[in-house]
């Protein structure tokens, strides 16, 4: 399988901001759910822990239309699983390759899409107006 690759492509991994499962073409069961992805890599959440140095060829079925597609298909190398001491799941990280130029750039819309989300919640909670709270002498000796 040929890798389609773009010298601007970054390593940035992004937290993925909706609930997206990835399935195993082989079996069509579901290996993790994304917890953050980039052009190159991914790391998964799973119940179960995975074959870590094996080649899986996954599909993410996308929440809303990309670039005209609702899926996007790609090669995911295993390169480490490891117990979530937080959940009791299992995370794993892998290495990205891409059957074609239009999957890569799927994946980069979404992750600047994720991008986005996380700057718009960060924005959001640092334009809220400071609540009043009474100063110290207000709550000692009441308010005037």
């Amino acid at each position: 399988m040929r890798v389609a690759e773009k010298e601007s492509q970054r390593k940035i991994r992004r937290r993925a901001s909706a609930a997206l499962l990835v399935y195993d073409l082989d079996s069509n069961l579901p290996l993790g759910q994304v917890l953050d992805m980039s052009a190159k890599g991914m790391k998964l959440m799973s119940e179960e822990p995975v074959n870590v140095h094996h080649i899986y060829y996954c599909r993410l079925q996308l929440n809303k239309e990309v670039k005209n597609r609702k899926e996007v298909f790609f090669d995911a190398e295993c390169r480490w699983c490891r117990l979530s001491d937080e959940t009791a799941w299992y995370n794993s990280g892998y290495l990205l390759r891409f059957p074609s130029k239009e999957d890569a750039e799927i994946v980069e819309e979404l992750t600047r899409t994720w991008m986005m989300d996380e700057y718009g919640k960060v924005k959001t909670k640092a334009s809220k107006p400071p609540k009043e709270k009474p100063g110290f002498f207000q709550r000692i000796f009441g308010s005037d």
